[in-house]
Parts: C-alpha cells; sequence; structure tokens
C-alpha cells in the first residue's frame, strides 16, 4: 500500500514538473473549399494549383472552378481527349520549366491537372479559334498577339456563361 502512494506522489511529482501540457496545434490535411456541380473541390487540389502557378489560395480555388466547369464541358468533346502520350509530354515539359515541382507535387496530381487544362486547351482550339477574324496584312507578331486577344475575349465570355448557370457553393467554415 505504501509502495502504491510513493508510485502515485512520483507520478504525480513527474507531471506537475511537466507543466501544463498543450496539444499541438492541429493541421487541416483535407477540407472541401467548394462544390461545383455537386461535385467538391478539395484543399488537396487547390494546393497543386497554388504550388504550379504560384497563385494564393482564393485565386487559386476559382482558377480551379473555372476549369472545373470548362472541363466539364470540353471532356464531351471527344476531339479535346488527351492521350497518355500527350499528357506525359506535358507533364515533362511541366517538370522542365518547373523543377521543384517534382519533389512538392504527386505526379498523379500533376498529371490530373495537365489533362485537364490540355482538354480545355483543345477545345478552345478546335471551338473558338476558327471563329477568330484578324486583318490580312498584319506582322506576324501583331496578328499572333490580336489571334490571342480575341481567344481571351471568348473564353472570358464563356467561363461567365458557364459560372452563370453553374451550382457554385462555399461550404462556411467551421
Amino acid at each position: 500500500m505504501r509502495s502504491e502512494r510513493a508510485r502515485r506522489a512520483c507520478l504525480l511529482a513527474f507531471l506537475l514538473a511537466l507543466g501544463p501540457l498543450r496539444p499541438a496545434p492541429a493541421e487541416v490535411v483535407e477540407a472541401i473549399l467548394a462544390v461545383v456541380q455537386e461535385r467538391p473541390i478539395l484543399l488537396s487540389e487547390v494546393r497543386v494549383v497554388q504550388e504550379v502557378r504560384g497563385l494564393g489560395r482564393e485565386p487559386a480555388l476559382e482558377a480551379l472552378i473555372d476549369e472545373r466547369l470548362m472541363f466539364e464541358q470540353a471532356a464531351r468533346l471527344p476531339q479535346s481527349a488527351m492521350s497518355d502520350i500527350e499528357i506525359d509530354r506535358g507533364v515533362a515539359g511541366l517538370l522542365a520549366s518547373k523543377p521543384g515541382l517534382a519533389g512538392r507535387v504527386a505526379e498523379s496530381d500533376l498529371r490530373r491537372l495537365v489533362r485537364r487544362q490540355g482538354t480545355i486547351l483543345k477545345f478552345v482550339e478546335f471551338r473558338f479559334r476558327p471563329q477568330v477574324r484578324v486583318p490580312d496584312g498584319l506582322p506576324a507578331e501583331e496578328r499572333d498577339a490580336e489571334v490571342r486577344r480575341a481567344l481571351d475575349e471568348r473564353i472570358e465570355a464563356w467561363v461567365k456563361e458557364l459560372r452563370a448557370g453553374a451550382e457554385i457553393r462555399y461550404p462556411r467554415p467551421e
């Protein structure tokens, strides 16, 4: 009985010597940041866009929402499909231009990003490029700039239209 009291006293003294214990701050591993057309956009997906594009969390989330909406429509067009070879080339090009991504972003995440963005680019080329008309006689540099400007305008209008018809929800943080 006496040794039991002595053990408890030692344990109590040890715990008091440690001081007040505070739990380590919790790290959020995954969270739903938005729901687009009943499909969640996860924190991990936003982090990939942040890493690749060098954006803050909110701009990366908004960019990902736009991409999700464009990809949903673009993926319906067979001409927009990305082959495995095209995805491999896209990932290799991305890693060549940003070698630091190799250690920070999983290859599977990069493949998803390249597939999504490549599908959207193919769709834009197929749907919008034929509509672009530029004046003849422009130097090649000016002609390319005019084509990019016209495509950007069409893409902005398309995204605005997609967002207007989409159901986008932002869950309240707890």
